[in-house]
């Protein structure tokens, strides 16, 4: 078994990024990366939404950081210490945004967490995983010599696939009692315009051809919709209830919905309640801010059971969790990804000659849910706990799926006394 380290934290990884190693990184670029850890560290002090940053020592951080980008021998070492920086603040909203990161890298598949083990659950065929002898279903257990794990495998993929393209890529993969690892060779692409911090995001900027929902209606008047991201005019979420509107049952599939635009989310909620009422607040330094909702037609009274996973993030979390406690939903599936904060994005520039750009995405308010909890770093425990097996994603199965129709069906038939 190869040897991994142990990933309690990105520390490590944000310290030992593998950017090609410049033999003459000259000072000039040291003392370029040192302004822009002046310029991170103050805009995370001044906006961060708690103004002690968590009691940590913040001006000793930071000169540590400062020291690891002196000792440096390139440039992704000096920002994996940047990073390492934001990260010690544990907040999924808040990250580094460096400089010059142009192309993304395609491995030919996709993993996430499914409970407490990651499996590859999408695979390109003829692709460079695929042809490395990478399977759907295989367990990933390390990723250049990292630990796959749960509460870090996001991040991990972000550095691997944007902020360190690499050419090739080593996956650890189980195989029996044992473990083996495949070389993936690597395609680098152009990166989309904008650099999205948010791991989802850049899925959802890559997969941009694809629209936001899809539907399909099944026997019984049971309507699955698909809703992909919440970063979508208000408006469109009237186009898409449009397909529930004679929906004697619904399931709303959020697996892999990053999120998005508050204001698409509260409109959806809007839809389902006759009332309005205050969803969370968004509590920052200096205020706190309401997120209302407000009855939308058209009104949705059907049956409504929710679909989310370890990917659901952030507005399609806030949604679920609502439906679940105002009892307008059975939310089945895996705990949600625990990012919830809500950020602005702090773009600079340094240098009067050769300006480079970089960003800092904040964490500026936490969301409480209308009942005082917190679900940045807890997630939404489903009322349903299911999961694919290794089996199930193999055979290109989704039993959460047949799961949530067969509880749809029942309803129907508890109102209709037909036959499910």
């Amino acid at each position: 078994m190869a040897k991994r380290h142990q990933l309690s934290v990105l520390l490590a990884l944000f310290l030992s990024l593998g950017y090609p190693t410049d033999a003459g990184t000259s000072n000039v670029e040291r003392g370029r990366m040192e302004d822009i850890l002046a310029l991170v560290s103050k805009d995370v002090q001044k906006n961060f939404y708690d103004p002690t940053l968590k009691g940590l020592d913040w001006t000793a951080l930071t000169e540590q950081a400062r020291q690891r980008i002196r000792s440096a021998d390139h440039v992704g070492a000096m920002i994996g210490a940047i990073s390492a920086l934001l990260y010690q603040l544990h907040d999924s909203h808040t990250v580094f945004i460096p400089p010059g990161r142009t192309v993304h890298a395609i491995y030919g598949f996709k993993a996430k967490p499914f409970a407490d083990e990651v499996f590859v659950y999408e695979l390109e065929k003829s692709g460079p995983a695929a042809q490395a002898g990478l399977q759907l279903g295989d367990r990933i257990i390390g990723v250049d010599n990292m630990n796959a794990a749960r509460p870090t495998f996001f991040d991990m993929m972000r550095y691997l696939s944007v902020l360190d393209p690499r050419m090739e890529l080593d996956v650890e993969i189980a195989d029996g009692a044992s473990s083996r690892v495949l070389k993936i060779p690597t395609t680098l692409e152009p990166h989309p315009k904008m650099l999205f911090p948010d791991y989802n995001e850049i899925m959802r900027a890559i997969d941009s051809e694809r629209h936001f929902y899809s539907s399909k209606d099944y026997e019984n008047g049971v309507v699955y919709l698909k809703l992909r991201t919440f970063l979508v005019p208000t408006a469109e979420m009237g186009a898409m209830t449009n397909k529930a509107r004679n929906a004697k049952a619904i399931v709303l599939d959020l697996r892999g919905n990053g999120g998005g635009a508050v204001d698409a989310m509260t409109n959806l909620l809007g839809r389902f309640t006759r009332e309005p009422f205050e969803m969370a607040k968004a509590v920052s330094r200096d205020k706190s801010e309401t997120i209302h909702v407000k009855p939308v037609s058209l009104l949705i009274s059907s049956p409504v059971f929710v679909l989310i996973d370890s990917a659901s993030a952030s507005g399609s979390e806030m949604f679920a969790r609502s439906m679940q406690l105002h009892k307008k939903a059975v939310v089945i599936g895996d705990k949600s990804s625990g990012r919830v904060n809500r950020a602005r994005v702090f773009w600079e520039e340094i240098g009067a000659y050769d300006r480079v750009a970089f960003g800092t995405e904040i964490a500026v308010s936490r969301v409480l849910m209308e009942n005082g909890e917190e679900l940045e770093n807890r997630g939404v425990t489903p009322d349903e706990f299911c999961v694919p097996t290794p089996a199930d994603l193999r055979a290109e199965k989704d039993p959460c799926l047949e799961r949530a129709l067969t509880l749809a069906r029942s309803a129907t038939a508890a109102t209709t006394g037909l036959s499910p």
